[in-house]
């Protein structure tokens, strides 16, 4: 599968604009949340479904590479879904179109809000403002009460105007998402436009994992982070799988193919202390590697020490060279050092 193939699948996910999620039970464990934040939350996931709107957003990823940023125009039909128009990058005029959520479970800009919900504490920190709206302040805290998320909430329409997430400090800015200007429409029509997903995708869904298992994939339930899967999808074409993992605020699809990996398919990334491993830093950022004949293409929106984390929980081939003791002080030991913290950011949206 092209890495180009791959960007078009998951890319949509991670802007998180009405994509369906799975259908895959997860509980919800409650951690004293506020039943305020959780009924904001509830109604800001329904939002899209029932609102349309004409607005600017703006994502920024903080990472090594420095600040990446990437604006877009948005026109969403509630009853169709979204035109997105990528403003003032490489390829102005470029469009998506992310179809309208298909089914009930409900989702914050790309995260399943069931396993936000038993992942993070919420709590309402009552009225705020902005873009000139009246808006609703959430927050998501980690068992040690650091901060893990803000949302801000349109008072008036339920739409998420901004969210904004922070690294395992508490205090570090990672990735935030925000309306610079929002117009809402009575009523939106959509031209006919393709939809992003490629044909000859299929959902397999959570009942076949197991099979899965015993045919030698590697779809581990539970990966570092605190993400868990969700939904595993299948390209019928190639025969490369797609699993889903989320936390509720990070968002990670693995992919894996039978095969070997081409080197021209990572031209331009990076190098690592650990063999065969490559990588680019962006948004999303992606991790390329193969081991016992399968290609692990890894892209995701997590913070560096934690996309390590990841990476280093998966299988990879050693070099014959290298003596079992070695073998454990080298290799994936060293992504570590080439998945640095970040340094000070640079000015945070607002």
């Amino acid at each position: 599968m092209s890495l180009s193939r791959l960007a078009i699948l998951v890319s949509t996910a991670l802007i998180g604009l009405g994509l369906p999620t799975s259908a895959a039970a997860v509980p919800e464990v409650s951690k004293a949340d506020s039943p305020t934040a959780v009924s904001w939350l509830r109604r800001a996931a329904a939002a899209p479904n029932h609102v349309s709107y004409h607005g600017t957003q703006i994502i920024t990823s903080w990472g090594p590479q420095g600040a990446s940023s990437a604006m877009f125009d948005i026109v969403h039909a509630a009853s169709q879904g979204s035109e997105i128009s990528v403003l003032g990058s490489s390829a102005p005029g470029a469009k998506a179109f992310v179809q309208r959520a298909t089914t009930t479970d409900a989702a914050i800009d790309g995260g399943p809000l069931a396993l936000l919900q038993s992942t993070y504490q919420l709590v309402d920190k009552c009225c705020t403002d902005l873009i000139g709206r009246a808006a609703i302040l959430v927050e998501a805290l980690r068992e040690d009460q650091t901060l893990a998320a803000r949302f801000w909430i349109d008072k008036a329409t339920g739409l998420l105007l901004q969210r904004q997430l922070f690294s395992a400090d508490g205090k570090t800015m990672v990735r935030a998402t925000v309306f610079t200007e929002l117009e809402i429409e009575s009523s939106e029509f959509l031209g006919h436009l393709p939809p992003m997903l490629p044909s000859g995708v299929e959902s397999v869904g959570m009942g076949k994992v197991d099979d899965l298992r015993s045919a030698g994939w590697v779809c581990a339930p539970d990966l570092p982070a605190a993400l868990k899967l969700y939904d595993v999808h299948q390209d019928t074409a190639n025969g490369s799988l797609q699993f889903s993992y989320s936390d509720g605020l990070f968002n990670v699809s693995v992919f894996e193919q039978r095969g070997a990996l081409d080197p021209s398919a990572v031209q331009g990334y990076s190098t690592t202390d650990s063999p065969g491993v490559y990588l680019r830093y962006g948004m999303p950022s992606y991790v390329v590697w193969s081991s016992g004949g399968i290609v692990y293409t890894l892209i995701g929106d997590l913070p560096p020490d934690q996309l390590g984390q990841v990476v280093r929980s998966f299988p990879h081939d050693l070099p014959e060279r290298l003596s079992a003791i070695q073998r454990l002080g080298t290799g994936l030991a060293k992504i570590a050092t080439w998945l640095t913290p970040m340094g000070a950011l640079s000015a945070k949206l607002g």
